[in-house]
């Protein structure tokens, strides 16, 4: 069982110096270092003026954090991948494997919100879907090649790498890279990672996302799924991968779902600390995806009594919120081992105040893991279920 943080540079309500959001990011993930959680994930944003996640460069970020931590996994949910030149995107993970001694998780998508994708890569507008398909699958391709390759070479639509008639000056040691007329053929990928396996997942929402990520050798992680919806996606993974023979060796029987978390001494006081952001989450996620992004499959947006409730309690119905006291959070992390399945909890907090988000991660790993641990019969992993490729 696994127990990871996903953790965002919110900055609603009375806006802080960009610094100070940088310094809570540190010391939340030291804290959950020390504390002997098992991931701490960032996400990739750009032009916030929202104020969700105010952070354009998980990568450099994970670079300080890596320097200050000693065994929590560094992951980012989710390389917006189009929007970044595959070799230096690779370049960049790699180095990153490197600071922390091969610490790094990746999960990739093509990117969420069309005023990111197309102000950093028009090309990759989704509204084209087939298109933005192809480029995701060619900077996959790279992606992947690049860490893995002694020689890389890429001849695809859109980059050609090296390109016809390059030549490199120096002596002998290019020698490997280029034929007898100097022309250079291959190029060394300087460093790849230290894992000879990255971690690997995809973040999607959707029954042919998930599908396409079996046959791309991927995990996947999912956010707004639940009930039905969630274990349909489960089921469609398992059986793509079943009909490709294989399995990504960082697979979960059930497929990590991230999940708001809080924990207090008091229901009251949990709430209170985290309503107003959660409302706020839920109605950013309804006005880009939907109402129906947080319901489940039989269920109508239009239905006049959930059209009454607060996305608190909507979520709350739901599963989607792992916020009360320890005994409560403990009552549905058991719930959802022991009914669906679940081995690797996947926690947003980073609404509330510093100090209450370094109390509730305590009460989490002190409190709350033990019993969960306790109740379940599970034991502690990384990779619960792994298994490598046929």
């Amino acid at each position: 069982m696994r127990f990871d943080l996903l953790h965002v540079l919110a900055n609603r309500g009375t806006p802080r110096p960009w610094d100070t959001l940088v310094d809570d990011a540190r010391e939340i993930a030291v804290h959950c270092d020390e504390l002997g959680l098992d991931g701490f994930w960032l996400g990739e944003h750009h032009f916030d003026a929202e104020a969700t996640d105010q952070l354009p460069n998980p990568l450099m970020l994970h670079t300080d954090l890596a320097m200050r931590t000693k065994n929590i996994r560094l992951g980012v949910a989710a390389i917006g991948l189009p929007l970044w030149h595959p070799i230096r995107l690779a370049e960049d993970v790699a180095m990153l494997d490197h600071f922390s001694h091969g610490r790094v998780d990746i999960a990739v998508g093509r990117g969420i919100l069309k005023g990111e994708i197309v102000n950093l890569n028009p090309e990759a507008d989704r509204a084209d879907e087939e298109k933005s398909r192809a480029i995701f699958q060619e900077h996959l391709d790279i992606v992947k090649q690049a860490w893995t390759a002694e020689k890389f070479v890429h001849h695809g639509e859109r980059y050609q790498i090296p390109p016809p008639g390059l030549t490199w000056p120096g002596g002998t040691a290019y020698d490997p890279y280029r034929d007898a007329d100097g022309t250079v053929t291959s190029l060394p990928i300087i460093p790849q990672p230290v894992q000879p396996e990255m971690p690997l997942w995809a973040v999607s929402q959707q029954d042919a996302g998930v599908r396409l990520a079996a046959h791309q050798g991927l995990g996947f992680i999912t956010s707004h799924p639940s009930g039905e919806k969630l274990r349909r996606l489960n089921a469609a993974y398992d059986e793509e991968c079943e009909k490709i023979g294989r399995r990504p060796f960082n697979a979960f029987a059930v497929a990590p779902a991230s999940r708001e978390l809080f924990i207090a001494e008091t229901e009251k006081e949990a709430r209170a600390v985290m309503e107003d952001a959660i409302n706020a989450r839920f109605d950013i996620i309804s006005r880009v995806r939907g109402l129906q992004a947080w319901l489940d499959v039989d269920e109508d947006p239009d239905d006049p009594r959930l059209r009454r409730m607060a996305g608190y309690d909507i979520m709350m119905e739901r599963d989607y919120l792992f916020i009360g006291t320890p005994d409560q959070v403990v009552e549905r992390m058991v719930h959802m081992a022991d009914d669906e399945g679940w081995e690797h909890f996947f926690f947003g907090l980073s609404q509330a105040p510093l100090e209450l988000v370094k109390r509730s991660l305590t009460l989490l790993a002190e409190e709350v893991i033990p019993e969960v641990l306790r109740r379940t019969g599970a034991t502690r992993s990384l990779w619960p279920t792994a298994g490598g490729a046929a």
